[in-house]
Order: structure tokens, then C-alpha cells, then sequence
């Protein structure tokens, strides 16, 4: 691939994600603009994860064990093509239009044309292979509800393509504004739906809160290519989009095949007993993935960035990006991890029915895995902005193969119950582990950066300090426990202040994003 030319850029403040907006704009700008932008998406993501939480919660409380276990199964399984369509369509048409901001008419155009005949293959695919999908649950009841979801790949296509062109704009107000609305909507009509309908009702409530999001965004987001400009090359995005494709599809499949795969495992052995099962692996998935989600908004705000940088060829400014991103991300990780696993049981039991305690010494195995795993996505994400999608597929392979291959293995050989809800946690954790310390070794060597090493070892104090106050503080009811979980994330953060892990430096920065324009 020819070099592409060098072009001007600034200094590169410490802060992540700070932003390389058009060169007229002066260095203060371009942090407040990036640090505003984190900030924007990481209230939407903090509303979708609420959101999220909220949808679990009472849908746990409007169905019975089972068919939350039911809506857990087939959510799971469509949300591997949903997620995969979306992260993969984001990814492609922010980083080609973030690379020239005149072209952002043409890439969007090129990607509906290309993304909407793929969102109709995948709603397809769904609808027909409902029978089989359900084969493998042992459960054929779930027919109709892949049925009803089949239509959302579609939706999901399209609507990806105008959050991709927010994000590759650095609109991420946009951007924050399309998830808010979305995870709103989503809430209402899927309970909605439940009280209504059960799990068809659920599923039915989803699709329409798809269609409404995709009718908001195309209207808010739809750009016109400019008279003079080319359309964007099809065969570029279909190959890069391809790469990202299978990276995504990865790491959706990491995300969601410990559930699906427990509920095979576990209904091989008690059909009736599988589905209870699953329904209590689901709930835990609800907490543990909490870190993921958090990241997700580090991803979403650095992308665009390195993006510009390395094509750019700017090694320094993608080095500091690389080392910044890496440093907050690791604390945010860990404080996450501390607070999910300091009172496993009495989280359970604030949020969910006293039958879903099963599942309480599985959490802070599954939480450490997750945390691994939202670190391996962030790592992932600097490599598919930088153009190197190939090596972040290699790396969600190895994550995915380790923790099934671990799960077969594993799995059938424990006890129905708890023992299989841990031996599943230990299994889907092993990969996310691996994944994650392989990434960082990738990512030292080509590009330069990882997070300090200074870095690494205060967290790792703060965490074993908070961790400790956890374990040896008496009480397991759920408002000492509640308590007990908000101390634990208090001691972790204030270890990491007296390390001065938080210098005048990174005050500074916070206050000039939080200050009025």
C-alpha cells in the first residue's frame, strides 16, 4: 500500500483521547473538544448501561425464570449478528471518513448501498434458521422469537451507518444523543412488550424501538456527497469492512457463547433444569459485563483519533494516544472489578429474586474475565484504527477458541448447579485472560505504546488494598453489602490519589474539559 503523505499536526497532549481535529483549531481546543466528546458518550453509555440494567431487572420480574432464561438464549444468539453488523459498520465508516471529513457524503452513501443487502441477508438467515437455532437450545418453543427478532439485523445496519458517520465527524454529541434516545425507546417497548406478550411481546417491542431509532438517525445524520467529489471506492470499504467483519463477529461470539453454550451443556443433562440455569448465568452476565460496557465509550472516542494519526504516519501522537488510553483504561477496569467482586451475593440479591444466589461465587470469576476483555476490545480497537484489523482477528480467535475449547472440557464435567455456573466463569475467563496479555505484548511492538509500568503496579496496590477491606469487613446482608461494594471503590481510588497516580497534571486537564466554552 503506497505511503500516504505526511501531513501537519500538533503536539499531543498527555490526556487519552485527545482529540487531532482540523489543524486551524489550537492544541487547548482540540483536548476540550476530544475530552467534551468522551464525556458526551460516556453519559450515553452510562444511560445505556442503566437502561440495560433496567430492562434485565424487570423483565426478571415480569416473566418467570425460564423464559427470562428463554430471552437470554435467543438474545444472545441474534445479538451476535446485531452487534457484529453495528460494531463492524461504525468502525468502517468512521475510520474513512475521519481520514478526510470532505469525503464523509460519498463513504456514507457507499456504505448503504453496501450494508443494507447485508443487513436483508442476515434477517434471512435468522428467520429461516429459527428452527435449528432452537434445535440446539433443546428448546423449539423459541421459534417464533427468533422469528420476530430477525428483523432487527436489518434495522441495525442501517441505523450503524449514520452512527458511524457521527463518530468518523467527531460529532459525538450526535453520537450520544443516537444511544440515549435508542436505550430509551428500547426500555419501554421491550417491557412493554414482556407485560404484554411475555417473550414474543419482549422481542416485538425491540424491533419497533429499531425502527424508530433508524427513522431519528437518518434524519438527523444523512449527508450528501459534493458535486465534485468521487463516490468512495466500494471494493476498499467491502474489504476493510470484511476484516472488521470477522473481528467483530469474534468478539461477539467471546462476548455471548458462554450462555448459549451452558444452556446446550446443562439441558444435555436436564431440560427443564438447563433453562433455570441459564436464566441465573444470565443474570451474572448482567453485572459482570458492566466493564465492558463502561469501555465501550474509550473505544468510540479514540478510534477517530488514531485513525487520523497513523495516516498521518504521526508515530509519536498515536505512541502517546496508545500509552494514555491503555493507563485509563486499566483503572477504570480494575475499579469496575474491584466493586462487582468485593459482595457478590449481596449485589444478587438488591437486584435479582433469592433463587438467583446460585450463581453469587460464579461473579467475581466472570467479572475478572470481562474486565480482561473490555482492556482486549480497547487494545483491539487501537489496531483495527491504525489498519492492522488482521492482527486484532487473530487475537479474538485465540480468545474465543481458548474459553470454548476450556468450556468443553470444563463444563460437562461439573455438577448441575453452581458448579457448572462456575466451571463456565472459569472457562469463558481463561480465554478473555489470555487474549488480553497477548494484546499488550502486540501493541508494545508495533505501536510503541502500552500503559506505564508505574501505572501497572499502583493499580495493582490500590486493587489488592481494596480487595482486602472487602473480604475482611463482617456482614452479608444487602445494605452492608451495598456499603461494603461503595467502600471497597472509595479505598481503591484514594490508594491510587495517595500514589499520586493522580497528579496536577491530569487535574488541569479535567477542568479545562469540564469548563464552560
Amino acid at each position: 500500500m503506497t505511503e500516504p503523505p505526511r501531513i501537519k499536526t500538533t503536539t499531543v497532549t498527555a490526556n487519552p483521547g485527545l482529540a487531532d481535529v482540523p489543524e486551524a483549531a489550537p492544541p487547548v481546543d482540540r483536548a476540550v473538544e476530544a475530552g467534551r466528546g468522551a464525556l458526551f458518550i460516556g453519559a450515553a453509555k452510562v444511560f445505556f448501561m442503566l437502561s440495560g440494567f433496567v430492562q434485565q431487572v424487570l423483565l426478571a420480574r415480569l416473566v418467570n425464570v425460564a423464559s427470562l432464561g428463554a430471552f437470554g438464549a435467543v438474545n444472545s444468539a441474534i445479538s451476535v449478528g446485531n452487534n457484529t453488523i453495528v460494531q463492524a459498520t461504525i468502525q468502517s465508516v468512521s475510520k474513512f471518513t475521519a481520514e478526510d471529513d470532505s469525503r464523509a457524503g460519498a463513504v456514507q452513501q457507499a456504505s448503504l448501498r453496501l450494508l443494507v443487502p447485508i443487513g436483508v441477508a442476515f434477517a434471512l438467515a435468522f428467520f429461516l434458521g429459527a428452527p435449528v437455532l432452537a434445535d440446539f437450545e433443546k428448546a423449539p418453543a423459541y421459534v417464533p422469537y427468533y422469528r420476530i427478532a430477525a428483523a432487527i439485523p436489518l434495522l441495525y445496519a442501517a441505523y450503524a451507518v449514520f452512527v458511524g458517520s457521527a463518530n468518523g465527524l467527531r460529532r459525538f454529541h450526535t453520537q450520544a444523543r443516537f444511544d440515549m434516545t435508542f436505550s430509551a425507546a428500547k426500555t419501554v417497548l421491550l417491557l412493554a412488550g414482556a407485560a404484554l406478550a411475555g417473550v414474543a411481546g419482549a422481542f416485538g417491542g425491540f424491533a419497533l424501538a429499531a425502527v424508530f431509532i433508524v427513522g431519528v438517525a437518518a434524519r438527523a445524520m444523512s449527508l450528501r456527497r459534493p458535486g465534485p467529489t468521487a463516490a468512495f471506492p466500494m471494493r476498499r470499504l467491502a474489504a476493510f469492512w470484511a476484516m472488521i467483519f470477522g473481528y467483530n463477529l469474534l468478539l461477539n461470539v467471546e462476548l455471548l457463547y458462554d450462555q448459549p453454550l451452558l444452556h446446550h451443556f446443562a439441558g444435555m443433562v436436564d431440560p427443564t433444569r438447563g433453562g433455570v440455569i441459564a436464566g441465573h448465568y444470565q443474570a451474572l452476565r448482567t453485572l459482570a459485563l458492566l466493564p465492558y460496557q463502561a469501555l465501550l465509550v474509550v473505544t468510540f472516542v479514540i478510534f477517530p483519533l488514531i485513525s487520523r494519526s497513523t495516516f498521518a504516519a504521526d508515530r509519536e501522537a498515536t505512541r502517546a494516544y496508545v500509552t494514555q488510553t491503555l493507563r485509563v483504561a486499566l483503572i477504570l477496569a480494575t475499579a469496575m472489578g474491584v466493586a462487582l467482586g468485593a459482595r457478590p451475593a449481596a449485589l444478587i440479591a438488591i437486584l435479582f429474586r433469592p433463587e438467583y444466589q446460585e450463581g453469587a461465587r460464579a461473579l467475581p470469576i466472570l467479572v475478572v474475565g470481562e474486565c480482561a476483555l473490555a482492556l482486549l476490545a480497547v487494545s483491539c480497537a487501537m489496531l483495527n484504527a491504525s489498519g492492522r484489523p488482521l492482527a486484532a482477528l487473530v487475537l479474538m480467535a485465540t480468545t474465543v477458541l481458548t474459553g470454548v475449547g476450556a468450556a468443553y472440557v470444563l463444563v460437562p464435567a461439573a455438577a448441575l448447579g453452581a458448579e457448572m455456573l462456575v466451571a463456565m466463569a472459569i472457562a469463558a475467563a481463561s480465554g478473555m485472560v489470555l487474549g488480553f496479555v497477548v494484546s499488550v505484548l502486540y501493541i508494545r511492538v508495533r505501536l510503541g505504546g502500552s500503559a506505564p509500568m508505574a501505572t501497572i503496579i499502583r493499580v495493582g496496590i490500590a486493587a489488592g488494598a481494596a480487595v482486602l477491606v472487602g473480604r475482611i469487613l463482617p456482614g452479608h446482608g444487602r445494605i452492608v453489602g451495598l456499603a461494603i461494594t461503595l467502600l471497597v471503590a472509595v479505598v481503591y481510588f484514594v490508594v491510587l490519589v495517595a500514589l499520586r497516580e493522580f497528579g496536577a497534571n491530569d487535574r488541569a486537564k479535567f477542568r479545562k474539559i469540564l469548563k464552560r466554552r
